[in-house]
């Protein structure tokens, strides 16, 4: 889902302890060949190693995807392209506090630990969606007492709206995932037990009204550094999260009756015992779902060493840490969960994809966004790619100029009044926000009004633009030309 996925830079800005998470996703990386920085909205999955030979399959493409081009941006002042609709007053969630330093603690590096220093990390985005009463966006915010998980809802110009406190989290949690029923918004609250991750399920009956929140099932034993997802299709929802099993790591998947908050969620493997399976997304198809997940492979085996006195050549032959590769496969289910295909393969041996975004094509299929990691290990970043997934389960690679390296995740905003419309928006290497909408020929480019903010919503071809303020998050909403 768009947005979710948010992200990885913004979410960055906004909250100093998800720095931390950059270093958990290390650590998965180095789970994934066996030892054992969501999603950044969030997961990198770095890796020095070439990824070894795939089988070819009958799910396979004939030809892997190849690497998108990538010109350098061009030097000069950055251009403007959009417009930012009028509006009174921008939507805030937050307060704008700001750091209290003064000229010697500027001189000497920055105030003592025991100074009085306000939180610059309250508050952190999580997905946004836009719909026909305007946009809904879901939010931590770091407040006396905890962290609270916040649903926000947006006038269509973003100049007005309401915040509802769904209560306080605990540990390092994402921001809630949500998606509408009727007038109700159904609930995914990441949250820690005793026993370490959890989700719970809750209804929001009448958001733009009296938004009565009712609690349902709890699930225990989901991994708080990987990504997790839901939606609905019809009368039934469904819910996929990553879980240690069996001394590996799996997807599991939960279908439910979003109606009935009360009932028993019964959660079934997606993925079978073996290599690790994790950063689960979810995108609604027609009579069904598309599940991407990333599959870790394992590290190739070391090369002999050449004899004693050689040590050059050592150097050469040894890397410093071998940690395995991954390669991300997309798969059918059905309305109920069930998978409706095997996976296909949509990454060519030697990507070493470090995290993704999925959404729906106006086809039926999917577009795939996904960053792969060339360099040597714990560097940031890497070339953005863009697979579209056609309902046939062939693929193709979607060409985009524009600068395509950069760090975090990139989102796919697919427009909520039409379906065709797909934009893509990534943090490029400078920082800056990079975005553009898809078409033949795509290109991604900066804008003067866009800088420093990030877009994360659109509907009727205005984007929803959030700026950090202070410890606040400022909404306005703009139209871009393509």
């Amino acid at each position: 889902m768009a947005g979710f996925m948010l992200k990885q830079r913004f979410r960055l800005v906004l909250r100093a302890p998800r720095l931390a998470r950059s270093v958990t996703q290390c650590v998965f990386g180095l789970a994934l060949c066996g030892a054992s920085l969501t999603a950044c909205k969030k997961k990198p999955l770095p890796g020095p190693a070439p990824a070894p030979e795939a089988e070819e399959t009958s799910e396979t493409a004939t030809s892997a995807p190849p690497a998108v081009s990538s010109r350098p941006p061009s030097p000069g002042p950055v251009p403007t392209r959009c417009r930012e609709l009028p509006q009174s007053s921008p939507f805030r969630i937050g307060d704008v506090v700001a750091s209290r330093v003064t000229r010697d603690d500027a001189e000497d590096g920055g105030p003592d630990e025991d100074d009085e220093v306000p939180d610059p990390y309250a508050v952190e985005l999580g997905p946004a969606r836009a719909d026909a009463d305007g946009f809904t966006v879901s939010a931590l915010r770091s407040m006396k007492g905890g962290s609270h998980a916040l649903v926000a809802f947006l006038g269509p110009d973003a100049a007005s709206g309401k915040v509802v406190d769904l209560g306080v989290v605990h540990g390092d949690p994402d921001p809630p995932l949500f998606v509408a029923h009727g007038k109700d918004l159904l609930l995914a609250v990441p949250d820690t037990d005793a026993g370490g991750g959890m989700l719970k399920l809750g209804l929001l009956k009448d958001v733009r009204g009296a938004a009565q929140l009712s609690w349902g099932p709890e699930i225990s034993g989901v991994r708080s550094d990987s990504t997790f997802a839901l939606e609905l299709v019809g009368e039934r929802a469904f819910l996929v999260y990553a879980a240690d099993s069996g001394g590996k790591i799996r997807v599991f998947g939960a279908s439910f009756d979003p109606s009935n908050p009360k009932q028993k969620l019964t959660p079934e493997p997606l993925s079978a015992l073996g290599s690790d399976v994790d950063s689960p997304r979810l995108a609604v198809r027609k009579g069904g779902y598309w599940l991407a997940v990333l599959r870790a492979l394992d590290a190739p085996k070391p090369k002999q060493k050449t004899p004693a006195g050689d040590a050059g050549s050592d150097l050469a032959d040894d890397s410093l840490l071998d940690i395995g590769t991954a390669r991300i496969e997309v798969t059918k289910l059905d309305a109920q969960g069930k998978s409706a295909s095997s996976p296909l393969i949509i990454t060519a041996p030697g990507t070493r994809p470090m995290s993704l975004d999925l959404v729906p094509a106006a086809d039926g299929g999917a577009y795939v966004g996904f960053r792969g990691d060339d360099s040597t290990p714990g560097a940031e970043g890497g070339a953005l790619q863009l697979v579209h997934v056609k309902p046939d389960g062939s693929f193709e690679s979607v060409h985009v100029e524009g600068e395509l390296n950069g760090t975090g995740t990139p989102s796919l905003l697919l427009d909520a009044s039409d379906a065709s419309q797909l934009w893509l928006s990534a943090a490029g290497e400078n920082g800056g926000t990079w975005f553009g909408r898809i078409n033949e020929h795509s290109t991604l480019a900066p804008d003067g009004l866009v800088r420093g903010g990030d877009l994360i919503a659109v509907r009727d071809g205005h984007l929803l633009l959030a700026r950090t303020k202070g410890t606040a998050a400022d909404f306005s909403v703009v139209h871009c030309a393509d």
